[in-house]
């Protein structure tokens, strides 16, 4: 082996000692200071008592039983639900997350779902009651007419919510 190959042997084993040493100081991920934030501003739209999703992450207590299903549910963006084509945005109240969400996310629940220290965690958001965006128009349905709805299978669970966005931040709700 020549002088030139050990020298650069040395090099990339040094390079890769220096980035070990890097990766193991870096600072540890918790809930409360790196996924917390992305809960609040995509998550917990729906993801809070009384709203359409069938559990809470407005804390830790509530979110950490769900971690797993969370990071399986945001690495095949199932979760959050955002049907629109990234292709003809930007959209207003875009809920999708961003690879280094789905990533910090990802590596938290990798870590074991650490919750971190209290005094990391962002203020809680302050929710309004009724619509969390104004609509455009809400059109009344014909208030003289009955409609009779077909019983369904009894236990048989029927229930939909979709949020159609559209451009220029009009909501098509279903």
């Amino acid at each position: 082996m020549n002088t030139r190959s050990r020298i650069l042997g040395m090099v990339v084993v040094f390079g890769a000692g220096l980035g070990f040493v890097a990766t193991a100081q870096s600072p540890a991920i918790s809930f409360h200071k790196d996924v917390e934030p992305i809960l609040q501003k995509n998550c917990q739209t729906c993801h809070r008592p009384g709203q359409v999703a069938p559990m809470s992450f407005m804390t830790y207590e509530a979110a950490r039983p769900y971690a797993r299903a969370m990071k399986t549910a945001v690495t095949s963006r199932k979760m959050p639900p955002w049907f629109a084509d990234p292709h003809y945005g930007p959209y207003l109240n875009d809920r999708s997350l961003s690879e280094r969400d789905i990533d910090t996310i990802a590596r938290w629940v990798d870590a074991g779902a650490p919750e971190g220290a209290a005094a990391d965690a962002p203020p809680p958001v302050q929710w309004t009651q009724g619509w969390y965006i104004t609509p455009d128009i809400i059109v009344d349905g014909p208030t003289t007419a009955t409609y009779d709805v077909p019983a369904l299978d009894p236990g048989a669970y029927f229930f939909r919510c979709d949020v159609h966005p559209v451009m220029n931040g009009t909501l098509d709700v279903a």
